[in-house]
């Protein structure tokens, strides 16, 4: 496993450092190949004080991301419960491509992924310093991702490792860009933009 550990409004120590080291070590042994891990540690001013602080962990496979963000009272009980959620992640993620060839599912990133993602996780730190006021609340974060091309069978299977209700990707079918999204009554909709009449 490659940890980078990153933290935004909170100071990296490090005993959170160890801490996180130690604690996603499981990690290690749920993949062949050593793969990137991104760990963002995070502070938000909400109300609630058992939800202060923020551990989002970010793996890229060769089929897509997986993803889990948990919030604490502290980084130490953030980062436990989002090991605890990443675990459920990869469990899911493995079932869900061990039918598939084991070429494409096994392994983790080559060198040039892993610096874009870095790259990315860089930007997004940077975007949210760049906060906008609109009508109605604030803009407060901008997030970037490449899109490749996917079928929307394997965009709703994202969005579901991901742990998000949506899901936005370039169509394999026709190369318009989509967004599939999980319905109240359980199933998906997909979202197909056109130009105004």
């Amino acid at each position: 496993m490659d940890l980078t550990i990153t933290a935004n409004n909170t100071t990296l120590t490090d005993a959170i450092k160890k801490y996180a080291e130690k604690r996603l070590r499981i990690l290690d042994r749920r993949f062949r190949d050593p793969v990137p891990v991104f760990l963002l540690i995070r502070k938000e001013q909400t109300r609630k004080e058992d939800e202060r602080y923020i551990a989002e962990v970010t793996i890229r496979m060769k089929r897509g991301v997986i993803r889990g963000e948990t919030r604490g009272d502290t980084p130490y009980t953030a980062i436990d419960n989002v090991s605890d959620t990443i675990t459920r992640q990869i469990s899911r993620y493995k079932t869900r491509y061990s039918t598939k060839s084991r070429k494409d599912a096994a392994g983790g990133l080559g060198l040039a992924v892993a610096e874009q993602l870095a790259q990315t996780a860089a930007d997004d730190a940077m975007d949210e310093n760049d906060v906008q006021t609109l009508a109605h609340g604030r803009l407060v974060r901008t997030k970037r991702h490449a899109m490749a091309l996917e079928s929307v069978e394997d965009a709703a299977e994202q969005m579901e490792l991901l742990g998000h209700n949506f899901y936005v990707f370039r169509n394999k079918e026709n190369g318009e860009i989509n967004v599939v999204y999980q319905r109240h009554d359980d199933d998906y909709g997909l979202i197909v933009p056109q130009d105004p009449d």
